[in-house]
């Protein structure tokens, strides 16, 4: 039983005492108020000691003495139970924090998400599912204990400092995510990051279409306004609803059975210097390369079967898990498990 649930029980046996004490008191002793029959049991339960009030009956004598009873053992469970669940809490607390400690500082190439609220908790949601490894910074308590009861990674602190920044691993990071619900506080977590890390991959909120400049000259790769996004699909749903419904299609995947991957091609993959038709991706594994980004940014949409693969494009794959899974070993023959390269959506 954890700590809390003993403080819980604890309080609550005492709560049932003083009620079935007051209660007592009323029935036996009518011409008690309400609260004289409250003060009663308090007094009596605490051993403070009292005069009998007039017309005391044997029953109530009887009654008295069983409230004494049953007090003494109440109180002493529920102050031992109290001690005991803030030792356990504190040795929880203690050894908890070590040990997260510790995995964090396992980290490397994993994801920093700061920001729990509505947004940051979608993308935490996505990221676990994805099954990349990753640490949340939250300052909210709430929230917190909530994504560690959850099993998740989590810093209790504010995502605008840089010694927080730190113990979260942001020089190890691959990417982050500055999802508060502040534009300053994105701002300020932006450019601490890529002061800390210049090849970190940076994806920030802007709740004011007018930050979204100011972070991409802080070091954003990416800016996201839900406030611009979500207008832009409204309108996508009303204009050209079938497009909508194609696009909600190919990113919910988890209505499909299939996915949409993001497969990088390693120094070391059999594709390079081949052109997409002599692959075998598509007629072998039923794999449908949509678009393929070069290393310097340039974006192939619907690239022809006689495109050439180069090292460090990223293709953009629609096909079945097991599909892309097997891809990705192909795109990525040295790496033991494409947890880094694979990026599920």
């Amino acid at each position: 039983m954890s700590p809390k649930k003993k403080l819980q029980i604890a309080l609550s046996a005492i709560a049932g005492l003083i009620a079935f004490g007051t209660l007592g008191f009323k029935l036996i002793l009518p011409f008690l108020s309400w609260f004289d029959s409250f003060y009663f049991t308090l007094i009596t339960l605490t051993s403070v000691g009292y005069g009998e009030p007039e017309n005391t009956t044997e029953g109530a004598r009887y009654f008295t003495a069983a409230l004494i009873i049953l007090g003494v053992g109440t109180l002493g469970y529920a102050l031992s139970s109290a001690v005991q669940a803030v030792i356990e809490s504190e040795l929880l607390s203690t050894f908890g924090k070590r040990k997260m400690y510790k995995d964090i500082n396992k980290l490397s190439g994993h994801y920093i998400l700061c920001g729990a609220g509505r947004i940051g908790s979608g993308v935490i949601r996505e990221v676990a599912r994805s099954g990349h490894e990753f640490v949340v910074i939250e300052g909210d308590e709430t929230i917190a204990d909530r994504l560690l009861s959850q099993g998740h990674l989590v810093l209790m602190g504010d995502a605008t400092s840089e010694d927080v920044l730190k113990a979260a691993g942001i020089e190890r990071a691959r990417g982050v995510v500055c999802a508060v619900s502040s534009d300053p506080d994105n701002l300020y977590i932006t450019l601490t990051a890529r002061d800390l890390n210049k090849d970190l991959w940076i994806i920030a909120r802007a709740n004011d279409e007018a930050a979204v400049d100011r972070l991409v000259k802080a070091g954003a790769n990416k800016v996201v306004s839900p406030a611009l996004t979500g207008s832009t699909k409204i309108a996508q749903m009303l204009l050209r609803p079938a497009v909508a419904d194609f696009i909600d299609l190919a990113t919910m995947t988890e209505r499909l059975e299939l996915e949409i991957e993001q497969i990088e091609i390693g120094s070391e993959s059999p594709f390079i210097g081949r052109p997409l038709k002599e692959t075998g991706i598509r007629s072998e594994h039923g794999v449908i390369v949509i678009g393929i980004k070069r290393a310097d940014g340039t974006m192939i949409f619907n690239p022809s079967a006689d495109t050439i693969i180069e090292e460090r494009d990223a293709m953009v794959a629609l096909g079945s898990h097991s599909s892309l899974e097997t891809l990705e070993h192909m795109a990525n023959p040295g790496t033991a498990s494409g947890a880094v390269k694979y990026h599920r959506h």
